[in-house]
């Protein structure tokens, strides 16, 4: 029995974000502290992107700094990082500019509520009303960079040519392009739930990026359409030829920074199973 229509409109529903519209401003307001530091704030992710599920969903906050970071720099890695004056440069301005932001958000927040993570600052919710993720970056090329530390390297991505993206392929589906995504991450959240499919199998990221290489004409008037057509194509697409939302990197490789096609096939045969299935998944 397919899923009913009721409950994947429930899913596609767009939220608000009131909450993360507060802690985005209160954000703003409290890297005004960061006097030492210039820099560009923007958003990212899935509140910026009109994709989110929740009204409390985390916001991604990035934080540019006027500072460049030169293309080549970015594809070396330890040894030749070490050994090279650009990144020795580039890495003292960037952590100088983040521990001044991370001083600002403790002063404002308390020290206890701002924690450092692999990619960004971390602001737990309490003092703000939804939590947060706060990334320092550089402009690198057309994409921003960071330095993950403990992998002795630099992360660079592509946030802008993401939504700006975004908008278009939601023009040309007719405004279902993110009602779909929206639909297709509940409907991964279900099957983790009734341990359909593990937690970390399909990141939101991950899944917005394979749906943009669906072809615009199976994003259907109707959601029950659009699921069964999109889950048959995903079945039987090369994914490895697929790209991610911003155009620039691929979405699959061995990289930690992408995809697995192993999990992303998982994720798909769960949704066909989930279509199928559904009353014994409800």
């Amino acid at each position: 029995m397919p899923i009913p229509g009721s409950i994947l409109g429930s899913w596609s529903h767009h939220r608000s974000g009131m909450a993360s519209k507060q802690a985005h401003k209160s954000i703003r307001k409290a890297l005004a502290g960061a006097r030492n530091t210039k820099y560009d704030i923007f958003l990212q992710g899935s509140y910026k992107n009109d994709t989110n599920l929740r009204r409390e969903s985390d916001v991604d906050v990035v934080v540019q700094l006027m500072e460049e970071l030169p293309p080549q720099v970015a594809k070396l890695r330890d040894s030749q990082l070490e050994r090279n004056k650009d990144h020795k440069l580039a890495y003292s301005r960037w952590k100088s500019s983040r521990n001044q932001v991370l001083k600002a958000l403790r002063s404002a927040y308390g020290a206890e509520s701002v924690t450092s993570g692999r990619k960004s600052l971390k602001l737990a919710k309490g003092k703000i009303p939804a939590s947060a993720d706060v990334v320092v970056t550089m402009r690198c090329g057309a994409g921003i960079a960071f330095y993950l530390p403990d992998e002795h390297r630099w992360a660079v991505s592509y946030p802008k040519q993401h939504h700006e993206r975004g908008l278009k392929k939601e023009q040309a589906t007719n405004k279902r392009y993110k009602r779909t995504i929206r639909m297709f991450k509940a409907a991964r959240n279900h099957l983790v739930e009734k341990h359909s499919i593990k937690a970390g199998t399909a990141p939101s990221y991950f899944i917005e990026c394979l749906l943009y290489n669906v072809p615009n004409d199976l994003f259907r008037p109707r959601l029950a359409q659009s699921y069964k057509s999109i889950v048959r194509h995903l079945v039987t697409a090369d994914l490895q030829k697929f790209k991610c939302q911003n155009g620039v990197r691929e979405l699959f490789g061995s990289s930690r920074d992408l995809w697995s096609v192993n999990e992303a096939q998982k994720f798909i045969q769960a949704l066909g199973q989930l279509w199928e299935k559904w009353p014994e998944f409800a």
